[in-house]
């Protein structure tokens, strides 16, 4: 880790999603909670999740062909650039009026825009930019930044909503993106994929994503495996929708609960980072994804047992740690697996299979959680996770195998 982190290009990397990130957790947890204090209910959130998670779901591919056509970094500042206007803009109008529930929609929906185009371009430029011997390193040291961002976003966030309002902490978010966007532009970078793109203009975007759908067929157990493996992430995404409900009308808690878990999800999630390869290297990779999956359930089901704050708050922790186990050795694997003109459609994929499970969940959350309350949701989840644990069980053996042959493949090539 210290030799990447002494890379100038990775730092800038580094830095400039670290200030994003940390008002991106801001402006989440501010309208989470915004919405469900203010109706009273889970429906208006609940609506705004499903909305999303539509839109998401049919953006999502074609997306991924873009990140695959067009230079990864150009994609990312043109994420921040966005960012940065709409919600300056935003920021703007709640200094001199209220906010209606429209403006408060859009701002989610532009948030998790963000996140879609953010978390694929990343992954490629960084499968572009180094070597795969440091794969697993920049993946830790990217999801300590991440997780850092969001402890950083969950303690402060509290004080800020508290004491200055919304549009204050929607104005940060905005410079956030302006700094990040600033320090990206510096960073190196070469689009070495300019030939395959080149090749690929006069192919349709519809043409470019049943490319990557045949590539994940033909890759046996590949497609159970990234339905299976992305679960402890889908789980947390549908806790954004849980959570709030659980805090305020099942624990009859107030924002700080709500955001010491957020913290307490993040420290968990920052071990993971410094703590998974020694993990790995103790269990092996299958071991430690089954492993993973199978405490996020037992915890849920522990938590939803025991209703009071401490156990929310300690169980959150291990959700962070969990869910950020799980997808490092994933994205790792993935970076070793998939060829890199295939990244962003094959990340793309899987996030928007992703968002169609997040879509029926959220569905289901929004209709029943009033009558049911949050805790039955956590145990929709929990039962999700007991199947996905079986499904990379069963499946995880063949990509291994596939990542081993590569390896040796590189090394007789000489790579």
């Amino acid at each position: 880790m210290r030799e990447v982190f002494a890379h100038v290009q990775f730092r800038k990397l580094f830095f400039s999603n670290l200030f994003s990130g940390f008002g991106q957790g801001m402006t989440m947890i501010g309208i989470a909670w915004y919405l469900v204090e203010t109706t009273g209910s889970a429906q208006l959130l609940g609506s705004t999740m499903f909305t999303s998670a539509v839109l998401m779901f049919f953006i999502g591919p074609y997306l991924g062909t873009l990140i695959d056509r067009f230079s990864r970094k150009k994609m990312l500042l043109i994420e921040n650039l966005i960012g940065f206007t709409v919600l300056c803009l935003l920021a703007i109008w709640g200094f001199f009026g209220d906010y209606a529930e429209w403006m408060l929609i859009v701002i989610y929906l532009v948030t998790t825009f963000m996140y879609q185009i953010h978390y694929p371009a990343q992954s490629a430029l960084v499968q572009e930019t180094f070597a795969p011997k440091h794969y697993n390193d920049i993946n830790s040291l990217l999801e300590i930044e991440g997780q850092t961002a969001t402890v950083l976003a969950g303690g402060v966030s509290g004080i800020l909503l508290s004491n200055y309002g919304l549009h204050v902490v929607i104005l940060f978010n905005a410079f956030t993106y302006l700094f990040a966007f600033c320090l990206l532009s510096t960073m190196k970078y070469t689009f070495t994929l300019e030939r395959e793109a080149k090749l690929n203009q006069g192919v349709s975007w519809i043409g470019q994503l049943v490319q990557s759908w045949r590539y994940i067929q033909e890759k046996k157990g590949f497609l159970i495996f990234g339905i299976s493996a992305l679960m402890p992430f889908i789980a947390v995404m549908a806790s954004n929708l849980l959570k709030p409900v659980y805090v305020s009308q099942t624990l009859k808690a107030d924002v700080s609960t709500f955001s010491l878990g957020e913290m307490a999800y993040a420290l968990g999630a920052v071990s993971a980072g410094i703590l998974i390869s020694l993990v790995v290297r103790r269990m092996g990779q299958l071991s430690a994804m089954i492993g993973n999956t199978l405490l996020f359930a037992i915890v849920i089901i522990a938590m939803v047992a025991l209703p009071y704050g401490w156990a929310l708050i300690t169980a959150y922790m291990v959700y962070g740690w969990c869910n950020s186990s799980v997808r490092l050795i994933r994205q790792s694997l993935y970076m070793k697996v998939v060829p890199k003109q295939f990244m962003g459609r094959v990340m793309s994929f899987f996030n928007s299979i992703g968002m169609m499970m997040r879509l029926i969940l959220i569905g289901l959350f929004t209709v029943m959680i009033d009558y049911t309350g949050a805790g039955m949701g956590y145990l929709v989840l929990a039962g999700l996770l007991l199947l996905a644990a079986w499904g990379v069980a069963a499946t995880m053996k063949y990509l291994l195998a596939d990542a081993e042959a590569q390896a040796q493949a590189a090394v007789a090539s000489g790579e």
